[in-house]
């Protein structure tokens, strides 16, 4: 279990990295491209939708706040809590797939592997859907990595 734990604990420091550095470059476009027309909102993957779709800029601002607020708890050693903050953020971004990761993630070193992966399954579907094929990859191989936890009793 160790092992195990210790090897998941360096491949989400690695993916970590991975997303964060995606994150900045996300912002980064996202400050380049024009404002969304008038009635719309920019959501989590930066494309213009319709605010009618029962997102609106607060919401989505509240999503990304939750999320932060995970990762800091996560941080300070405050797996439970973090937990409820991602849960948070997916439940006013429900296209949140930083999130989905980052619970995922959480939910399997804190001993509810299974969840942890229909987690990351989701985040890898919405990374895919996005056309974002790296960091789906990315987020599958972390999948696999989870399961031969799981088949040879490490979790």
């Amino acid at each position: 279990m160790k092992i195990i734990t210790n090897y998941l604990s360096i491949i989400f420091g690695v993916c970590s990295a991975f997303f964060i550095f995606s994150i900045i470059l996300d912002v980064a476009k996202a400050q380049e491209q024009p404002a969304c027309p008038s009635g719309q909102i920019t959501d989590s993957n930066g494309s213009c939708s319709p605010s009618s779709q029962g997102q609106n800029s607060t919401s989505m601002a509240s999503a990304q706040g939750f999320f932060r607020s995970g990762r800091k708890l996560a941080k300070q050693g405050q797996s439970q809590d973090a937990i409820a903050e991602y849960t948070r953020a997916i439940e006013l971004d429900p296209n949140y797939a930083e999130a989905y990761f980052y619970r995922g993630n959480t939910l399997a070193l804190e001993g509810q592997p299974q969840k942890g992966i229909e987690d990351l399954q989701k985040a890898a579907a919405i990374f895919t859907s996005r056309g974002e094929s790296e960091r789906a990859q990315a987020v599958q191989q972390h999948e696999e990595i989870i399961r031969r936890g799981i088949q040879e009793g490490e979790f």
